[in-house]
């Protein structure tokens, strides 16, 4: 699919990826950091441990495991009130082609046709991506939060129910000594 990386008054600039650039084996050989707003200081995951990469026919899909401090909770944050709205990435070209055309309105088009990458170095999560055909999304990790807080609140239900369960027994067992201690008094006047 053509994307469009610029328009100008009198041209626009024009990105094609062919889908053999996004193979399989090739992104598994590749070290590729997950960046906020391409700065390489906000990593937030890396291939192959915490960033999973996929290409598909409909283009390149993640998921990555997002770390539980500052920077990672200010991505959520921020992909879930709809600051950040889309991705981009960072590759070094290999091979390509190029061509001038006009387009349909008169604009000359410049236009550059990838069909291998030499790396690809960075996923970006960004506010304006390049892109505008790309989405990302927090959803099954706020599904996992809460399925984690869920599961927090029932083991503290469980916690506070078998406090209680051992109060009661406690009680209970209080009660048989008083009963006890009150029966051996009886049986000791008795006696007398």
């Amino acid at each position: 699919k053509e994307t469009v990386l610029y328009e100008g008054k009198d041209y626009r600039e024009i990105e094609i990826i062919d889908p053999s650039c996004l193979n399989e084996a090739f992104l598994r050989e590749q070290d590729i950091t997950l960046n906020l707003l391409h700065d390489r200081t906000t990593s937030i995951a890396r291939t192959p441990n915490s960033l999973r990469i996929q290409s598909r026919e409909d283009g390149l899909h993640f998921e990555a495991d997002v770390p539980d401090c500052d920077l990672g909770k200010r991505a959520k944050a921020l992909i879930a009130n709809g600051t950040y709205t889309g991705c981009s990435f960072e590759f070094w070209a290999k091979d390509y082609t190029t061509q001038e055309r006009q387009g349909v309105d008169g604009k000359t088009e410049y236009v550059v046709r990838h069909t291998a990458f030499k790396s690809i170095n960075a996923l970006t999560i960004a506010m304006r991506p390049a892109y505008n055909q790309t989405s990302v999304s927090v959803r099954e990790m706020i599904e996992a939060e809460k399925a984690q807080e869920a599961e927090s609140q029932a083991q503290q239900a469980r916690e506070a129910e078998d406090a209680a369960k051992a109060a009661a027994a406690a009680e209970e067992q209080a009660r048989i000594e008083r009963e006890y201690q009150h029966r051996k008094r009886q049986l000791q006047m008795k006696s007398l």
